[in-house]
């Protein structure tokens, strides 16, 4: 997909989204509902024991594994159940950001980039209100508390990083990511990911890469070699253009 193709793409995206669609709203409703989840369930807890407590590593390990099942086999692979996810990410996103564009240029577009507030419900009660009132009742109370906390810390995990990655190089925000030891390479592990050769088959866990190492999907070029590259694909396309 060339540039030309992807700055098209991006102009008729942008013209179906709704003129009343707020990116600060879609934002601030994830994270008030997810922070809510979690101060609440945290807030239940009654003297937690320590092998309690680790069912909240536990948790994000599974919501590691989720993420990258749900983007390898159900964001590209098209699926009987998983058209609207396939369609979203492969179909929208991936046209919307290229390796070499991988930032977002108005607040609009955080649509593409987060997912839709729904689905954070979805979440909650297809997955966290029953498996916790489940544990709730095997293990007790604070099992279940602990395992809604992690989940929604899992999920609130992957917004934040996958948002991260799509912020202009530059902006305020990036200073603030940029601290975090292996920020950079999280970052351009997904920027590998969106080389359209690539994004089908490597590079499918958004915030650890524990899975595309377990799994044998990791794909790594150097950042130095990789700028290179997309230098000289970018003359040779003008070039092409002129």
């Amino acid at each position: 997909m060339t540039l030309a193709a992807m700055t098209k793409f991006r102009d008729q995206y942008r013209e179906t989204i709704s003129a009343s669609y707020s990116g600060w709203i879609h934002m601030l409703s994830v994270f008030v509902v997810g922070l809510g989840v979690i101060i609440y369930a945290l807030s239940q807890l009654q003297a937690a024991s320590l092998l309690e407590w680790l069912i909240f590593p536990l948790v994000m390990l599974l919501v590691n594994f989720a993420e990258y099942y749900a983007h390898r086999w159900l964001g590209h692979r098209k699926t009987k159940y998983g058209k609207l996810f396939y369609s979203r990410h492969t179909g929208d996103h991936h046209s919307f950001f290229l390796e070499h564009s991988m930032d977002y240029e108005a607040i609009r577009d955080w649509r593409v980039v987060l997912f839709p507030v729904y689905l954070i419900f979805a979440f909650l009660f297809g997955l966290i209100l029953p498996v916790g009132y489940l544990l709730s009742e095997v293990f007790g109370a604070n099992a279940a508390y602990i395992y809604a906390a992690a989940g929604i810390s899992g999920y609130l995990f992957y917004e934040v990083m996958h948002f991260s990655y799509h912020i202009p190089r530059g902006h305020w925000a990036e200073k603030i990511f940029l601290v975090i030891p292996g920020w950079v390479a999280l970052r351009h592990l997904h920027v590998l990911h969106h080389k359209r050769e690539k994004m089908g088959e490597a590079n499918f866990n958004i915030t650890l890469p524990i899975f595309d190492f377990l799994l044998g999907t990791l794909f790594w070029q150097p950042i130095t070699e990789f700028e290179k590259n997309q230098a000289v694909e970018s003359y040779a396309e003008k070039a092409k253009a002129k």
